[in-house]
């Protein structure tokens, strides 16, 4: 047997043992340090935790107490009949918002739309059934005022249909589209009115054999975006200008009907032959995108 070969295994042997031991070693030594420090950050999460419930506590406790303060100022102004001011109050501190806070203002909020009725002339429909709409949705369970909100609507309605109806007397009968529209209005406020109805009827009828007999004249003249001239007046009087490089249009009306077509009036402004500047106001007819007829200004006067 070889000495020296066994004495070397041997040798390879405890140095192998030995970086062994000394791996060991440092992964317990680092475990160690591991633990450490995963012990100090759990402490300090738990330190910082406790932290915050202690701070979140103090800033429940105060907004408590100017909760209970805000409530309290809130019934005081209620019962001296400033319930409107209480609102505001509740305006004022809307981050201190929990369930009684909210019921506190909606006593207020009912108690302010009944002031305001009180204050309310009762002539004022208007203004009542608001109020009584706002107070049936805020306590639905008040049969007071959804029965308040019915009676004052039901006035309201019959103000209006009488307003509405004393707008359709004053129009004139050859308005057919402004009567067809009041009275399908009046239909629609009282549907039980069989004259409104009639009315309508024959308004419509009217309405619609009226826009039967314009579309002999073709599509109704549009203003310029700037509202200063018709396209087919301006391609009139370029054809048949003098100088239609120096023609200018100014201004324009409405547009019209007669019984030839469409009429509206122009003004606008050119040189003539001798280079000066003038200004003339015409009307036109339009049948058909096409100028057929030109008058002077003073041959119709719009009401």
């Amino acid at each position: 047997m070889n000495i020296d070969k066994i004495k070397e295994f041997i040798q390879s042997r405890k140095i192998l043992l030995a970086s062994v031991a000394g791996g060991i070693a440092l992964l317990v030594a680092g475990y160690l340090i591991f633990t450490v420090q995963q012990s100090i950050a759990e402490e300090k999460a738990r330190i910082a935790e406790q932290n915050r419930i202690e701070k979140q506590r103090i800033l429940t406790e105060k907004q408590a107490a100017q909760r209970a303060k805000v409530i309290d100022a809130m019934k005081r102004l209620i019962e001296t009949g400033n319930a409107e001011t209480a609102l505001t109050v509740a305006e004022q501190n809307k981050e201190l918002m929990n369930d009684e806070l909210k019921a506190m203002i909606q006593l207020a909020t009912e108690k302010d739309l009944l002031d305001r009725i009180d204050r309310t002339s009762k002539w004022n429909y208007a203004d009542l059934a608001k109020y009584y709409a706002e107070l049936a949705d805020l306590n639905p369970e008040n049969s007071k005022y959804r029965k308040e909100l019915k009676g004052y609507d039901k006035k309201l309605r019959k103000r209006l249909e009488r307003k509405l109806y004393a707008q359709a007397q004053a129009l004139p009968v050859r308005d057919f589209k402004a009567n067809m529209d009041i009275y399908e209005e009046l239909m629609q406020l009282n549907p039980g009115e069989k004259f409104y109805k009639s009315k309508y009827e024959r308004y419509r009828e009217k309405y619609e054999s009226f826009m039967k007999e314009l579309d002999k004249f073709g599509p109704k003249p549009k203003l310029s975006a700037d509202r200063k001239y018709y396209p087919e007046v301006k391609k009139y009087l370029v054809n048949n200008s003098m100088s239609p490089e120096t023609l200018e249009m100014e201004s324009a009306t409405d547009c019209y009907y007669t019984d030839s077509g469409w009429l509206v009036g122009c003004t606008y402004s050119e040189k003539n032959e001798l280079g000066t500047k003038f200004s003339e106001f015409l009307w036109f007819t339009i049948t058909n995108s096409t100028v057929q007829k030109v008058e002077q200004g003073g041959a119709y006067t719009v009401n």
